[in-house]
C-alpha cells in the first residue's frame, strides 16, 4: 500500500490527462504532418504552455523558442527587402 501512496504523491493527474488528450488530438488531426512550430501552436490553443508543448512533442522549450524566433525573423524580413534600383 505504501508504494501506491508514493506513486500518487506529487502527481498532478489533471495535468497528465490534459497533456494526454492534447497529444491524442494532435495525432488524430492533420497537424501531425506539419512543422514542429505549427504543432506547438496547435497544442497551445488547448491551453498548454510552451514548456508543456515541448514535453508532448519530445523536444525542449528552448528549441521551440528558437524556432519561433526564426519564424518571426523570416516574417519580418520578407516585408523589408530592398527595392531594386532601375
Amino acid at each position: 500500500m505504501a508504494k501506491a501512496d508514493n506513486l500518487n504523491e506529487g502527481a498532478d493527474w489533471l495535468a497528465v490527462i490534459a497533456r494526454t488528450l492534447a497529444y491524442l488530438c494532435l495525432h488524430s488531426s492533420e497537424q501531425r504532418d506539419k512543422r514542429l512550430l505549427d504543432q506547438s501552436d496547435f497544442l497551445s490553443r488547448f491551453g498548454l504552455s510552451r514548456k508543456e508543448c515541448a514535453r508532448v512533442l519530445g523536444t525542449t522549450e528552448a528549441s521551440l523558442n528558437e524556432l519561433a524566433r526564426q519564424a518571426r525573423k523570416v516574417k519580418n524580413a520578407s516585408g523589408k527587402g530592398r527595392s531594386r534600383k532601375r
